[in-house]
């Protein structure tokens, strides 16, 4: 691991201002299931290892409809406390009972939440155990449309969102595909 060392930052290659290609589900992981929670990098962005769950636990992946998905991260404070806002927001359509009943037993839980990249690109983690972030919610239903907006925001200004080269927990409403018989 590196010391951050400075340096200028030029304009990548390519149309970097193009918005993001997420996969349409994030993960969100209860900070309660955490067994290791891995440090960053000393430049204090890296998270190069994997994060562990305690052995009964079990990550949750929600959809949220492409384009709709806002990731922000934002810097407040007074200039002897600054730090980071980070947050989430997207939308699941419908009102189902497992939307329901997710917005019913996550509301108040502190939490991490994972985004996983379509181009390959390495995937953000937002939150920490001692900075995690917390859901909130909006229904509408008209004559246009029937959604839930989720938002996650981290509950403190901490540090901005990692980049995270770990293992993604897998989907347990996911098949293993050695138990699929495929």
């Amino acid at each position: 691991m590196a010391t951050y060392v400075k340096r200028s930052v030029l304009r990548p290659d390519g149309n970097p201002g193009n918005g993001i290609t997420l996969k349409d589900k994030i993960v969100v992981i209860d900070i309660d299931d955490i067994d290791t929670f891995p440090s960053r990098d000393e430049a204090g962005v890296l998270i190069a290892e994997a994060l562990t769950l305690k052995a009964s636990a079990v990550p949750v992946y929600l959809y949220l409809t492409p384009g709709t998905v806002e990731v922000t991260s934002n810097v407040e404070g007074d200039p002897d406390a600054m730090g980071f806002n980070v947050s989430i927001k997207g939308n699941h359509p419908g009102n189902s009972q497992e939307v329901r009943e997710f917005k019913w037993n996550w509301l108040g839980r502190k939490c991490i939440i994972i985004v996983d990249y379509c181009d390959g690109r390495d995937a953000d983690l937002l939150g920490t155990p001692c900075n995690p972030m917390q859901m909130s919610s909006n229904f509408t239903a008209n004559k246009d449309m029937t959604r839930t907006e989720f938002s996650f925001a981290s509950i403190t200004k901490g540090m901005d969102i990692a980049i995270y080269q770990g293992a993604i927990p897998a989907d347990p409403g996911t098949p293993d595909k050695s138990e699929a018989g495929v």
